[in-house]
Protein backbone atom coordinates (compact mmCIF):
# COMPACT_ATOMS: atom_id res chain seq x y z
CA UNK A 1 0.00 0.00 0.00
CA UNK A 2 1.30 3.44 -0.94
CA UNK A 3 1.26 5.94 1.90
CA UNK A 4 2.48 9.50 2.16
CA UNK A 5 5.45 8.23 4.17
CA UNK A 6 6.54 5.59 1.64
CA UNK A 7 5.53 6.87 -1.79
CA UNK A 8 8.66 8.91 -2.45
CA UNK A 9 10.88 6.00 -1.38
CA UNK A 10 9.02 3.71 -3.79
CA UNK A 11 9.55 6.16 -6.65
CA UNK A 12 13.18 7.07 -5.97
CA UNK A 13 14.41 4.54 -3.44
CA UNK A 14 15.68 5.51 0.02
CA UNK A 15 17.44 8.88 0.10
CA UNK A 16 21.18 8.55 -0.30
CA UNK A 17 23.14 9.37 2.81
CA UNK A 18 24.47 12.88 2.26
CA UNK A 19 27.75 13.82 3.94
CA UNK A 20 27.62 17.22 5.55
CA UNK A 21 31.38 17.82 5.42
CA UNK A 22 33.63 17.46 2.41
CA UNK A 23 37.26 18.30 1.75
CA UNK A 24 37.84 19.64 -1.75
CA UNK A 25 41.28 18.95 -3.16
CA UNK A 26 43.03 20.19 -6.28
CA UNK A 27 41.09 20.29 -9.56
CA UNK A 28 41.70 17.41 -11.93
CA UNK A 29 43.98 17.94 -14.89
CA UNK A 30 42.20 18.85 -18.12
CA UNK A 31 42.47 15.36 -19.61
CA UNK A 32 40.69 13.86 -16.60
CA UNK A 33 37.70 16.22 -16.61
CA UNK A 34 34.48 15.26 -18.43
CA UNK A 35 33.69 16.40 -21.96
CA UNK A 36 30.02 15.28 -22.01
CA UNK A 37 27.48 15.31 -19.18
CA UNK A 38 23.71 15.19 -18.71
CA UNK A 39 22.41 17.37 -15.86
CA UNK A 40 19.98 16.42 -13.13
CA UNK A 41 16.29 16.56 -14.20
CA UNK A 42 14.48 19.85 -13.82
CA UNK A 43 13.10 20.40 -10.31
CA UNK A 44 10.74 23.26 -11.24
CA UNK A 45 9.06 21.26 -14.01
CA UNK A 46 8.89 18.16 -11.81
CA UNK A 47 7.07 20.07 -9.09
CA UNK A 48 4.65 21.75 -11.47
CA UNK A 49 3.94 18.61 -13.49
CA UNK A 50 3.08 16.47 -10.47
CA UNK A 51 0.58 19.05 -9.21
CA UNK A 52 -0.91 19.50 -12.69
CA UNK A 53 -1.33 15.73 -13.01
CA UNK A 54 -3.26 15.72 -9.73
CA UNK A 55 -5.82 18.03 -11.37
CA UNK A 56 -5.90 16.40 -14.81
CA UNK A 57 -8.77 14.42 -16.29
CA UNK A 58 -7.37 10.89 -16.36
CA UNK A 59 -4.07 9.22 -15.53
CA UNK A 60 -0.81 10.99 -16.40
CA UNK A 61 2.66 9.46 -16.64
CA UNK A 62 5.74 11.48 -15.66
CA UNK A 63 9.18 10.06 -16.44
CA UNK A 64 12.58 11.14 -15.16
CA UNK A 65 11.40 13.12 -12.14
CA UNK A 66 14.01 15.14 -10.29
CA UNK A 67 15.04 13.20 -7.20
CA UNK A 68 15.43 15.84 -4.52
CA UNK A 69 13.83 16.86 -1.24
CA UNK A 70 11.33 19.20 -2.91
CA UNK A 71 9.94 16.63 -5.36
CA UNK A 72 9.70 13.98 -2.64
CA UNK A 73 7.69 16.39 -0.48
CA UNK A 74 5.40 17.13 -3.45
CA UNK A 75 4.59 13.44 -3.86
CA UNK A 76 3.98 13.02 -0.14
CA UNK A 77 1.60 16.00 -0.11
CA UNK A 78 -0.43 14.71 -3.06
CA UNK A 79 -0.73 11.28 -1.47
CA UNK A 80 -2.01 12.85 1.76
CA UNK A 81 -4.63 14.65 -0.34
CA UNK A 82 -5.94 11.29 -1.56
CA UNK A 83 -4.45 11.55 -5.05
CA UNK A 84 -3.47 8.16 -6.51
CA UNK A 85 0.32 8.30 -7.06
CA UNK A 86 1.80 5.01 -8.30
CA UNK A 87 5.47 4.16 -8.91
CA UNK A 88 6.03 2.87 -12.46
CA UNK A 89 9.80 2.51 -12.56
CA UNK A 90 12.89 4.51 -11.63
CA UNK A 91 11.88 8.16 -11.09
CA UNK A 92 8.61 7.47 -12.92
CA UNK A 93 5.06 7.79 -11.63
CA UNK A 94 1.51 7.65 -12.83
CA UNK A 95 -0.87 10.09 -11.17
CA UNK A 96 -4.64 9.80 -11.52
CA UNK A 97 -6.14 13.26 -11.34
CA UNK A 98 -9.31 14.31 -9.62
CA UNK A 99 -11.33 17.48 -9.42
CA UNK A 100 -9.99 19.72 -6.68
CA UNK A 101 -13.39 19.53 -5.00
CA UNK A 102 -12.84 15.77 -4.57
CA UNK A 103 -9.52 16.01 -2.72
CA UNK A 104 -9.40 14.73 0.87
CA UNK A 105 -11.50 17.20 2.82
CA UNK A 106 -10.97 17.15 6.57
CA UNK A 107 -8.08 18.79 8.38
CA UNK A 108 -5.21 17.64 6.18
CA UNK A 109 -1.80 18.97 7.25
CA UNK A 110 0.77 19.34 4.49
CA UNK A 111 4.48 19.94 5.10
CA UNK A 112 6.29 21.46 2.10
CA UNK A 113 9.68 21.11 3.78
CA UNK A 114 11.97 23.78 2.36
CA UNK A 115 10.12 24.28 -0.92
CA UNK A 116 8.62 27.70 -1.52
CA UNK A 117 7.38 26.49 -4.91
CA UNK A 118 5.46 23.55 -3.42
CA UNK A 119 3.96 25.62 -0.61
CA UNK A 120 2.74 28.42 -2.88
CA UNK A 121 1.33 26.05 -5.49
CA UNK A 122 -0.47 24.03 -2.81
CA UNK A 123 -1.94 27.16 -1.22
CA UNK A 124 -3.43 28.20 -4.55
CA UNK A 125 -4.54 24.76 -5.61
CA UNK A 126 -6.35 24.00 -2.34
CA UNK A 127 -7.90 27.46 -1.97
CA UNK A 128 -10.38 26.38 -4.64
CA UNK A 129 -11.12 23.00 -3.02
CA UNK A 130 -13.83 22.13 -0.55
CA UNK A 131 -11.88 20.95 2.47
CA UNK A 132 -9.85 22.35 5.34
CA UNK A 133 -6.08 22.15 4.98
CA UNK A 134 -2.97 23.55 6.62
CA UNK A 135 0.21 24.20 4.64
CA UNK A 136 3.46 24.63 6.53
CA UNK A 137 7.18 24.03 6.11
CA UNK A 138 10.50 24.01 7.90
CA UNK A 139 11.81 26.97 9.88
CA UNK A 140 13.45 28.54 6.82
CA UNK A 141 10.29 28.30 4.72
CA UNK A 142 8.09 29.64 7.54
CA UNK A 143 10.21 32.78 7.46
CA UNK A 144 9.67 33.42 3.75
CA UNK A 145 6.97 35.81 2.46
CA UNK A 146 3.71 34.37 1.17
CA UNK A 147 1.79 37.62 0.80
CA UNK A 148 2.20 37.77 -2.99
CA UNK A 149 0.11 34.60 -3.17
CA UNK A 150 -2.20 35.14 -0.20
CA UNK A 151 -3.38 38.65 -1.17
CA UNK A 152 -4.47 37.93 -4.77
CA UNK A 153 -6.04 34.62 -3.72
CA UNK A 154 -8.18 36.51 -1.22
CA UNK A 155 -9.23 38.86 -4.01
CA UNK A 156 -10.52 35.78 -5.85
CA UNK A 157 -12.54 34.78 -2.78
CA UNK A 158 -10.12 32.45 -0.98
CA UNK A 159 -10.52 31.88 2.78
CA UNK A 160 -6.94 31.83 4.13
CA UNK A 161 -5.80 32.29 7.74
CA UNK A 162 -2.18 32.86 8.74
CA UNK A 163 -1.80 30.92 11.99
CA UNK A 164 1.33 32.58 13.38
CA UNK A 165 2.44 35.70 11.48
CA UNK A 166 1.02 37.85 8.68
CA UNK A 167 2.00 36.69 5.18
CA UNK A 168 3.85 33.64 6.56
CA UNK A 169 3.26 29.92 6.90
CA UNK A 170 1.58 28.03 8.44
CA UNK A 171 -1.64 28.97 6.64
CA UNK A 172 -5.03 27.33 7.14
CA UNK A 173 -7.16 26.99 4.01
CA UNK A 174 -10.93 26.69 4.14
CA UNK A 175 -11.62 25.70 0.56
CA UNK A 176 -14.27 27.51 -1.45
CA UNK A 177 -15.08 27.87 -5.16
CA UNK A 178 -13.01 30.85 -6.32
CA UNK A 179 -14.60 33.42 -8.57
CA UNK A 180 -13.01 34.94 -11.64
CA UNK A 181 -11.59 38.41 -11.79
CA UNK A 182 -8.42 40.42 -12.14
CA UNK A 183 -5.49 40.34 -9.71
CA UNK A 184 -1.99 41.80 -9.69
CA UNK A 185 1.35 40.31 -8.63
CA UNK A 186 3.94 42.87 -7.58
CA UNK A 187 6.92 40.49 -7.23
CA UNK A 188 9.09 39.69 -10.25
CA UNK A 189 9.21 36.02 -9.26
CA UNK A 190 7.36 33.40 -11.30
CA UNK A 191 6.14 31.48 -8.25
CA UNK A 192 3.15 33.69 -7.34
CA UNK A 193 2.06 33.77 -10.98
CA UNK A 194 2.38 29.99 -11.30
CA UNK A 195 0.33 29.56 -8.13
CA UNK A 196 -2.46 31.81 -9.39
CA UNK A 197 -2.53 29.92 -12.68
CA UNK A 198 -3.32 26.73 -10.79
CA UNK A 199 -6.03 28.52 -8.82
CA UNK A 200 -7.51 29.86 -12.06
CA UNK A 201 -7.95 26.39 -13.58
CA UNK A 202 -10.83 25.58 -11.22
CA UNK A 203 -12.26 29.09 -10.76
CA UNK A 204 -15.84 29.98 -11.64
CA UNK A 205 -14.82 32.39 -14.41
CA UNK A 206 -11.85 33.76 -16.34
CA UNK A 207 -8.91 35.04 -14.27
CA UNK A 208 -6.64 37.88 -15.40
CA UNK A 209 -3.21 38.08 -13.75
CA UNK A 210 -1.19 41.26 -14.09
CA UNK A 211 2.55 40.94 -13.44
CA UNK A 212 5.62 43.15 -13.51
CA UNK A 213 7.70 41.12 -15.96
CA UNK A 214 7.68 37.82 -17.81
CA UNK A 215 9.51 35.21 -15.69
CA UNK A 216 9.87 31.44 -16.12
CA UNK A 217 6.79 30.10 -17.88
CA UNK A 218 6.78 26.35 -17.23
CA UNK A 219 3.26 26.48 -15.81
CA UNK A 220 1.89 28.42 -18.79
CA UNK A 221 3.48 25.92 -21.19
CA UNK A 222 2.17 22.91 -19.27
CA UNK A 223 -1.36 24.30 -19.10
CA UNK A 224 -1.50 25.10 -22.83
CA UNK A 225 -0.01 21.69 -23.65
CA UNK A 226 -2.83 20.02 -21.70
CA UNK A 227 -5.62 22.04 -23.30
CA UNK A 228 -6.11 25.01 -20.95
CA UNK A 229 -6.40 28.35 -22.73
CA UNK A 230 -3.78 30.78 -21.43
CA UNK A 231 -3.41 34.09 -23.26
CA UNK A 232 -0.18 35.90 -22.51
CA UNK A 233 1.53 39.24 -23.01
CA UNK A 234 4.56 40.75 -21.27
CA UNK A 235 2.57 41.97 -18.27
CA UNK A 236 -0.78 40.15 -18.48
CA UNK A 237 -2.15 36.59 -18.45
CA UNK A 238 -5.75 35.54 -19.02
CA UNK A 239 -6.86 32.01 -18.09
CA UNK A 240 -10.12 30.34 -19.07
CA UNK A 241 -10.96 27.72 -16.42
CA UNK A 242 -10.88 24.16 -17.74
CA UNK A 243 -9.76 20.76 -16.54
CA UNK A 244 -6.36 19.82 -18.00
CA UNK A 245 -6.01 16.68 -20.12
CA UNK A 246 -3.95 13.79 -18.79
CA UNK A 247 -0.46 13.65 -20.30
CA UNK A 248 2.77 11.69 -20.74
CA UNK A 249 5.86 13.78 -20.01
CA UNK A 250 9.61 13.20 -19.85
CA UNK A 251 11.26 15.77 -17.57
CA UNK A 252 14.18 17.51 -19.33
CA UNK A 253 17.51 18.39 -17.75
CA UNK A 254 17.51 21.31 -15.33
CA UNK A 255 19.10 24.52 -16.68
CA UNK A 256 20.16 25.32 -13.09
CA UNK A 257 21.91 21.95 -12.80
CA UNK A 258 23.49 22.54 -16.21
CA UNK A 259 24.69 25.95 -15.02
CA UNK A 260 26.29 24.31 -11.97
CA UNK A 261 28.22 21.87 -14.19
CA UNK A 262 29.20 24.68 -16.57
CA UNK A 263 30.40 26.83 -13.66
CA UNK A 264 32.56 23.97 -12.34
CA UNK A 265 34.00 23.54 -15.83
CA UNK A 266 34.77 27.24 -16.21
CA UNK A 267 36.25 27.39 -12.70
CA UNK A 268 38.60 24.50 -13.40
CA UNK A 269 40.36 26.59 -16.13
CA UNK A 270 39.43 24.19 -18.92
CA UNK A 271 41.22 24.01 -22.23
CA UNK A 272 38.41 22.18 -23.94
CA UNK A 273 34.67 22.25 -24.45
CA UNK A 274 32.03 20.75 -22.16
CA UNK A 275 28.82 19.50 -23.81
CA UNK A 276 25.70 19.32 -21.65
CA UNK A 277 22.95 17.18 -23.14
CA UNK A 278 19.16 16.96 -22.79
CA UNK A 279 18.92 20.41 -21.21
CA UNK A 280 15.68 22.38 -21.06
CA UNK A 281 16.40 25.38 -23.30
CA UNK A 282 13.41 27.45 -22.27
CA UNK A 283 14.70 31.00 -22.96
CA UNK A 284 13.33 32.17 -19.62
CA UNK A 285 15.68 29.76 -17.84
CA UNK A 286 18.95 30.23 -19.75
CA UNK A 287 20.04 33.59 -18.32
CA UNK A 288 23.16 32.07 -16.72
CA UNK A 289 24.46 31.13 -20.15
CA UNK A 290 23.62 34.56 -21.56
CA UNK A 291 25.52 36.13 -18.67
CA UNK A 292 28.66 34.01 -18.99
CA UNK A 293 28.62 34.62 -22.74
CA UNK A 294 28.57 38.35 -22.02
CA UNK A 295 31.57 37.71 -19.75
CA UNK A 296 33.48 36.20 -22.66
CA UNK A 297 32.83 32.47 -22.38
CA UNK A 298 32.01 30.62 -25.59
CA UNK A 299 28.46 29.32 -25.32
CA UNK A 300 26.40 27.52 -27.95
CA UNK A 301 22.78 26.46 -27.44
CA UNK A 302 21.73 23.72 -29.87
CA UNK A 303 17.99 22.96 -29.74
CA UNK A 304 16.92 19.59 -31.09
CA UNK A 305 13.20 20.27 -30.89
CA UNK A 306 10.47 20.17 -28.27
CA UNK A 307 10.09 17.37 -25.76
CA UNK A 308 6.60 17.95 -24.48
CA UNK A 309 5.97 21.65 -23.83
CA UNK A 310 9.65 22.62 -23.52
CA UNK A 311 12.50 23.04 -26.03
CA UNK A 312 15.35 20.63 -25.29
CA UNK A 313 18.90 20.42 -26.61
CA UNK A 314 22.63 20.62 -25.96
CA UNK A 315 24.64 23.41 -24.35
CA UNK A 316 28.34 23.72 -25.22
CA UNK A 317 30.56 25.91 -23.07
CA UNK A 318 34.28 26.73 -22.96
CA UNK A 319 36.69 29.59 -22.38
CA UNK A 320 40.28 30.31 -23.28
CA UNK A 321 41.06 33.29 -21.06
CA UNK A 322 39.76 35.28 -18.10
CA UNK A 323 36.13 36.24 -17.94
CA UNK A 324 35.24 39.88 -18.55
CA UNK A 325 33.90 42.65 -16.36
CA UNK A 326 30.18 43.15 -16.93
CA UNK A 327 26.86 44.29 -15.47
CA UNK A 328 24.20 41.60 -15.06
CA UNK A 329 20.89 43.43 -14.82
CA UNK A 330 17.42 43.92 -16.25
CA UNK A 331 14.30 42.13 -14.96
CA UNK A 332 14.14 39.54 -17.74
CA UNK A 333 17.79 38.52 -17.59
CA UNK A 334 17.76 38.45 -13.79
CA UNK A 335 14.60 36.33 -13.68
CA UNK A 336 16.04 33.88 -16.20
CA UNK A 337 19.16 33.49 -14.01
CA UNK A 338 17.72 34.12 -10.54
CA UNK A 339 18.81 30.79 -9.04
CA UNK A 340 22.25 30.97 -10.65
CA UNK A 341 23.28 34.44 -9.48
CA UNK A 342 25.48 33.06 -6.66
CA UNK A 343 27.30 30.94 -9.28
CA UNK A 344 27.87 34.02 -11.42
CA UNK A 345 29.14 35.94 -8.39
CA UNK A 346 31.60 33.12 -7.67
CA UNK A 347 32.89 33.08 -11.25
CA UNK A 348 33.27 36.86 -11.09
CA UNK A 349 36.06 36.41 -8.53
CA UNK A 350 38.60 35.85 -11.31
CA UNK A 351 37.19 38.18 -13.99
CA UNK A 352 39.33 40.94 -15.46
CA UNK A 353 37.30 43.69 -13.77
CA UNK A 354 34.30 44.30 -11.51
CA UNK A 355 31.08 42.38 -12.04
CA UNK A 356 27.83 44.00 -10.88
CA UNK A 357 24.55 42.15 -10.31
CA UNK A 358 21.55 44.50 -10.12
CA UNK A 359 17.72 44.33 -10.17
CA UNK A 360 17.98 41.27 -7.90
CA UNK A 361 16.41 42.44 -4.62
CA UNK A 362 14.31 39.25 -4.72
CA UNK A 363 17.42 37.40 -3.52
CA UNK A 364 16.79 38.85 -0.06
CA UNK A 365 13.75 36.56 0.37
CA UNK A 366 15.15 33.20 -0.73
CA UNK A 367 16.22 30.28 1.49
CA UNK A 368 18.59 32.82 3.03
CA UNK A 369 19.19 36.48 2.30
CA UNK A 370 21.16 35.40 -0.75
CA UNK A 371 22.78 38.79 -1.25
CA UNK A 372 24.19 38.68 2.27
CA UNK A 373 25.15 35.01 2.26
CA UNK A 374 26.81 35.24 -1.17
CA UNK A 375 28.87 38.22 0.00
CA UNK A 376 29.80 36.35 3.18
CA UNK A 377 30.91 33.39 1.06
CA UNK A 378 33.03 35.52 -1.25
CA UNK A 379 34.57 37.33 1.70
CA UNK A 380 35.48 34.00 3.33
CA UNK A 381 37.50 33.21 0.20
CA UNK A 382 39.20 36.61 0.33
CA UNK A 383 37.19 38.06 -2.57
CA UNK A 384 36.12 41.69 -2.31
CA UNK A 385 32.36 42.07 -2.56
CA UNK A 386 29.75 44.49 -1.29
CA UNK A 387 25.99 44.82 -1.37
CA UNK A 388 24.16 47.29 -3.56
CA UNK A 389 20.57 48.39 -3.12
CA UNK A 390 19.30 45.51 -5.27
CA UNK A 391 22.27 43.21 -5.74
CA UNK A 392 26.03 43.11 -5.27
CA UNK A 393 29.35 44.11 -6.76
CA UNK A 394 32.29 41.72 -6.98
CA UNK A 395 35.79 43.14 -7.35
CA UNK A 396 37.98 40.32 -8.66
CA UNK A 397 40.49 39.01 -6.15
CA UNK A 398 42.35 35.67 -6.42
CA UNK A 399 40.33 33.36 -4.14
CA UNK A 400 42.15 31.89 -1.16
CA UNK A 401 40.40 28.88 0.30
CA UNK A 402 39.98 28.91 4.07
CA UNK A 403 41.00 25.66 5.78
CA UNK A 404 37.44 25.15 7.08
CA UNK A 405 34.23 26.99 6.19
CA UNK A 406 30.73 26.57 7.65
CA UNK A 407 28.08 27.17 4.96
CA UNK A 408 24.51 28.46 5.37
CA UNK A 409 21.59 26.09 4.82
CA UNK A 410 21.08 27.25 1.23
CA UNK A 411 21.70 24.89 -1.68
CA UNK A 412 22.44 27.69 -4.17
CA UNK A 413 25.14 29.12 -1.90
CA UNK A 414 26.60 25.63 -1.41
CA UNK A 415 26.94 25.26 -5.19
CA UNK A 416 28.73 28.62 -5.37
CA UNK A 417 31.08 27.47 -2.60
CA UNK A 418 32.06 24.45 -4.71
CA UNK A 419 32.96 26.79 -7.58
CA UNK A 420 35.01 29.08 -5.36
CA UNK A 421 36.87 26.10 -3.91
CA UNK A 422 37.90 25.08 -7.43
CA UNK A 423 38.93 28.65 -8.29
CA UNK A 424 41.10 28.65 -5.16
CA UNK A 425 42.80 25.43 -6.25
CA UNK A 426 41.28 23.29 -3.51
CA UNK A 427 42.41 22.81 0.06
CA UNK A 428 39.15 23.69 1.84
CA UNK A 429 36.84 21.66 4.04
CA UNK A 430 33.26 22.79 3.53
CA UNK A 431 30.68 22.08 6.23
CA UNK A 432 26.93 22.16 5.64
CA UNK A 433 27.05 20.70 2.12
CA UNK A 434 24.08 18.37 2.77
CA UNK A 435 21.86 21.33 1.85
CA UNK A 436 22.75 20.61 -1.79
CA UNK A 437 20.21 17.74 -1.71
CA UNK A 438 17.37 20.29 -1.60
CA UNK A 439 17.61 20.44 -5.39
CA UNK A 440 20.43 18.11 -6.47
CA UNK A 441 21.52 15.14 -4.33
CA UNK A 442 24.00 14.24 -7.10
CA UNK A 443 25.94 17.50 -6.70
CA UNK A 444 28.86 15.99 -4.77
CA UNK A 445 29.26 13.23 -7.33
CA UNK A 446 29.28 15.85 -10.06
CA UNK A 447 31.88 17.89 -8.18
CA UNK A 448 34.06 14.77 -7.96
CA UNK A 449 34.31 14.78 -11.77
CA UNK A 450 36.20 18.08 -11.55
CA UNK A 451 38.28 17.76 -8.38
CA UNK A 452 39.39 15.29 -5.75
CA UNK A 453 36.93 15.28 -2.87
CA UNK A 454 36.85 13.48 0.46
CA UNK A 455 33.74 13.14 2.60
CA UNK A 456 34.40 13.72 6.31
Amino acid sequence: MNTAETIAEQVFGPPDAQPDRVFIGAPHHDAHRPADLTPHPDKAISQRATILAALADGTSRIRGLADCHDTRNNLRALTRLGVAVRPEGPATVTITGRDVAAFAERDVDLDAGNSATSSRLLLALLAGGRGRYTVTGNASLRGRPMGEVIRPLRQLGAHLTELEAADRLPVRIDGVRLHGGEVAVQAHSAQPVSALLYAAVSAAGPVIIRRRTAARDHTERLLRWTGVQVEESETRLRVLPARPRAFDLAIPGDPSAAAFLAALHLAAAPGRELALHEVCLNPRRTGFFAAVAAMGAKVDLEPRGADGPEPVGTVRVSRTGRLNSTVISGPQLIQSAIDELPLLAALAATADGPVVIADAAELRGKDTDRIATTIDLLTAFGVRARANADGLKVTPTPPQGPPVLELPADHRVVFAAFVLALLAGGGTELRGVAAAATSNPAALGELARFARIEAR
